[in-house]
């Protein structure tokens, strides 16, 4: 997992001054930049469903640049909160084996703790 650390860190050398001035500038930076590369996401997949545009090459870069935007943002997100990515993966890849311990299942899912 140490590429995600490195990534978080050349991420990091393109986030402005304004962004990194402090944990919580980091943390507002992470919150509006997943919003909107989320709705750009959307968007595109909604174009697909409804109004009848193709899934071609063309469509799944320009997804796959966005999905690379929220990546980014989730690297300043994680430095706001004094967190790496890797550290971060480890403990998202943990808690998924607990909740599926021998993978997806919607009977887990359905009746899975809240909390």
């Amino acid at each position: 997992m140490k590429d995600f650390d490195i990534y978080q860190t050349l991420a990091l050398r393109t986030a402005s001054a304004e962004s990194t001035a402090t944990p919580m500038t980091l943390l507002d930076a992470a919150a509006l930049g997943l919003s909107g590369e989320s709705g750009e996401i959307a968007d595109h997949v909604k174009k697909i469903l409804y109004h009848g545009h193709p899934l071609d090459d063309e469509t799944r870069d320009k997804i796959a640049k966005e999905i690379g935007d929220i990546l980014w943002y989730c690297a300043i997100g994680a430095k706001g909160i004094g967190m790496t990515l890797a550290e971060i993966a480890v403990m998202n890849v943990d808690k998924l084996r607990k909740r599926y311990p021998d993978g997806f299942s919607t009977e887990q899912s359905l009746n899975r703790p809240h909390g």
